[in-house]
């Protein structure tokens, strides 16, 4: 009996496990900057200088998830300084890329509840630079991303160009 529950138990585990295996349908589709809150207060947090803060705050953005094969997914990130592109998303499992800082990074999105989350940590760095985490989700009519640096929250707010 006690096995039986142990199998039981373990099953309806992994069913809640794997229902979050794949990008819900409402994150899919083009994004673009519409404003921001306390972003330039966020980078200055980060360590960037006040040229630096500037460049990156009259920059466009775009982001772009589509759906790729399977469970997976792309997610395009794009800039007028630069684009990263990762193919072949899963959900859960880190990979390889290459940041929005040019350096190699340990990429992992997850979903907890309705929210997405993108985790950097920066691979070849020696103690300065820190992991960090961005926070995807939606607010009315706006895809919102959170982001934080020493107790500094800052938020993007992307309007939706196509589904």
């Amino acid at each position: 009996m006690r096995l039986l529950l142990s199998s039981l138990l373990l099953l309806s585990i992994g069913l809640v496990v794997s229902a979050n295996t794949s990008l819900p349908d409402k994150f899919y589709g083009k994004f673009t900057l519409d404003h921001s809150e306390n972003f330039d207060e966020y980078l200055e947090a980060k360590g960037y200088g006040w040229f630096t803060r500037k460049l990156v705050t009259l920059a466009t953005f775009e982001k772009v998830f589509t759906k790729g094969a399977g469970s997976t997914f792309d997610y395009e990130n794009l800039t007028t300084k630069k684009n990263v592109a990762y193919k072949g998303v899963t959900l859960g499992k880190e990979f390889e890329g290459e940041g929005l800082d040019s350096e190699k990074h340990k990429i992992t999105f997850y979903m907890k509840g309705d929210k997405l989350f993108e985790k950097h940590v920066p691979v070849n760095k020696s103690g300065e630079a820190k992991e960090e985490e961005y926070e995807y989700y939606f607010d009315g009519d706006f895809l919102l991303v959170k982001m934080e640096a020493n107790g500094v929250i800052g938020k993007r707010f992307y309007k939706r160009v196509t589904a």
